[in-house]
């Protein structure tokens, strides 16, 4: 029996019993950790607002011989304007979604909580385009799971790729030239430009990266739903 303390985000939560809540958290060191809140849901409870979607802080829990129970939480941030935008807040449930799926039990996810983290504070905060910050979001995920699209080099012939248009293919995990499309299923039209914006959000991060009007954000859904296995939330516009 032992106390932990960890920061996390809150990715999921569960109404419990009358009063509680199983909240499915993301934290660094320990990936994704399921606790247990009693009588979050009280209006004078103090851990109210630590059992929010988004929700950001010091979370000590108590493990026991059943669930691991959560004790005192200190807010870190709540994202609070994301509550108040249907269209950020959709954007936002999809980030939560991915995480979720990617994050494992008991196995760190240092990279994947600053992504995390870091992504929800543009969409909350900043200036950025909606679609912007969450394909850049999605493209670093794929880095972090381990399936990166290869962006410079054709999967199918292997030539090197330029200022140009092409398909993703996300069976192949990367680009198809024009002349390798074929009638391979599955493949998304990415213009010259949302592919030069990939590889510079890649390279140099999305804060380092000019804005464009359309970035591929329907196709990296695609691309991530696809190894992942999972259907994400549905983009509010």
């Amino acid at each position: 029996m032992a106390y932990n303390t960890t920061q996390g985000i809150v990715l999921r939560r569960i109404d419990y019993r009358d009063n509680d809540r199983i909240l499915s958290l993301l934290t660094p060191k320990r990936g994704r950790v399921d606790v247990t809140a009693r009588g979050c849901r009280k209006v004078k409870s103090p851990l109210l607002s630590a059992c929010e979607l988004f929700t950001m802080g010091e979370y000590i829990t108590y493990q026991g011989k059943g669930h691991e129970t959560l004790t005192s939480f200190a807010l870190g941030d709540s994202f609070f304007p994301l509550r108040n935008d249907v269209t950020r807040l959709s954007h936002g449930a999809v980030m939560l979604a991915a995480a979720e799926a990617a994050a494992q039990k008991e196995e760190p996810a240092e990279h994947l909580y600053i992504l995390l983290a870091r992504s929800l504070s543009r969409l909350a905060y900043g200036e950025y385009d909606n679609s912007a910050v969450t394909a850049a979001f999605l493209l670093h995920i794929s880095v972090i799971e381990g399936f990166k699209p290869r962006l410079n080099h054709c999967v199918a012939c292997g030539r090197q790729m330029g200022e140009e248009s092409a398909f993703l293919d996300a069976e192949m995990g990367g680009i198809r030239c024009g002349a390798c499309k074929g009638n391979a299923p599955g493949t998304m039209y990415v213009t010259a430009g949302q592919l030069s914006w990939l590889r510079q959000v890649l390279v140099q991060g999305i804060d380092k990266t000019p804005p464009i009007d359309s970035p591929p954000l329907d196709t990296l859904l695609a691309y991530v739903q696809h190894h992942i296995d999972r259907k994400l939330p549905r983009i509010i516009w």
